[in-house]
């Protein structure tokens, strides 16, 4: 399936255990300008295959991921934007307190969100479910997504270069993280 048919979708998919990341990959291997990522906690299994996915390294790579009240963000995580940060020229990371959403926008025409957090086990073990669609059934969801932008806080070089955890998440984590 390409871009164009991709995009002839007007009804929302449901997807289920283990069969969110292959869609997504899917759809990721067509996009042209931009990925936006927003989840509490990432791993490098799931951003490596973002990027393996990618047909350019031009393609503007955004995340925004969960900082907790301590100011603390997981190693995991920062292990995934540095992996990110290494392999894409267009690569820009920030944090928002309180984080919940897991939203996947592609070049602002494709959508995926649901439950799933973008890290291994939940994209392979854990009972989930991700809709995806065209953004025109939720325009509404690219202004949030912008909203959350901007109230976002930038990652720096600083908070990430010393992060290398490239291991993936086999395990629910409850929302209690690894520090």
């Amino acid at each position: 399936m390409n871009l164009e048919e991709l995009s002839q979708i007007t009804e929302l998919k449901l997807l289920g255990m283990g069969q969110a990341l292959p869609h997504i990959l899917q759809s990721i291997s067509m996009a042209k300008q931009s990925i936006l990522i927003v989840g509490p906690w990432l791993d490098s299994y799931f951003t490596g295959e973002i990027i393996n996915s990618l047909t350019s390294p031009e393609i503007k790579l955004r995340f925004i991921v969960r900082i907790d009240k301590d100011d603390s963000i997981d190693g995991k995580t920062l292990s995934a934007l540095n992996l990110a940060r290494e392999k894409i020229n267009d690569f820009q990371a920030r944090t928002l307190p309180n984080l919940h959403s897991k939203v996947i926008l592609i070049d602002q025409e494709i959508f995926y969100m649901g439950s799933t957090n973008w890290y291994w086990y939940s994209l392979h073990e854990s009972l989930e479910v991700t809709l995806t669609g065209e953004t025109s059934i939720i325009p509404n969801i690219i202004t949030q997504m912008n909203s959350y932008w901007d109230k976002a806080t930038p990652l720096t070089l600083d908070d990430l270069k010393d992060y290398h955890d490239l291991e993936p998440i086999m395990k629910d984590i409850n929302g209690w993280f690894l520090k």
